[in-house]
């Protein structure tokens, strides 16, 4: 948890909240969010919560190519570490948000989660204001961080739009860059020195 508020709510969505929302008029539409990875779920509450706070419509749209199954993300207890309120509920209605489809969790918060695999997954052009990017590590699987993929996710990305990871490795950020990306290493959450960012310029 604190990993992904550092990474994914504090360096991805707060820093785009302050940089291109600032300004209300800016929000009309809300802000759309692409998240590579859905796993247990975790980055898209964390991500309705901010959007209850700060009183933004998001839009989040998530890929998945192997969902888990109910019995591994329905004991998980993140729902109930935040604060006095227990999102179990909104937990719940989360993971059981029908697959391919839009659905309205709450009036700052819709999700679309896609059946797919990341490599193969093609956005629309200039959709996304911010990418989760949280495919397994690099090492267990390397096709999900090649240039390649990179290209595909940064034509979904408006100009400043950002991606933001936790790999800092070399053959990451080269990847980033030759798709077409400016990185910058960014301080990382306790136990970890550095998580990176990516913006399309």
């Amino acid at each position: 948890m604190q990993e992904s508020l550092h990474i994914f709510v504090e360096t991805g969505l707060r820093h785009t909240l302050e940089k291109v929302f600032s300004d209300k008029a800016n929000r009309d539409g809300g802000l759309h969010i692409l998240e590579a990875g859905f796993g247990t779920g975790l980055n898209a509450l964390m991500t309705f919560i901010e959007a209850e706070k700060q009183g933004v419509e998001i839009h989040y749209t998530a890929i998945e190519a192997f969902p888990l199954d109910e019995n591994f993300w329905k004991p998980l207890n993140y729902p109930k570490l935040f604060g006095s309120i227990d999102y179990s509920q909104m937990f719940t209605r989360i993971h059981q948000a029908s697959w391919n489809q839009s659905v309205v969790i709450s009036p700052f918060f819709t999700i679309h989660k896609m059946h797919v695999p990341i490599e193969t997954y093609l956005p629309r052009d200039g959709v996304f204001n911010l990418i989760y990017f949280d495919a397994f590590a690099p090492d267990a699987q390397p096709e999900l961080w090649t240039e390649e993929v990179f290209r595909n996710l940064i034509t979904g990305l408006v100009p400043g739009g950002v991606l933001v990871t936790y790999s800092v490795k070399g053959d990451v950020v080269r990847a980033l860059r030759a798709a077409g990306f400016q990185t910058e290493k960014l301080p990382g959450p306790p136990g970890k020195r550095h998580i990176l960012r990516a913006t399309r310029i």
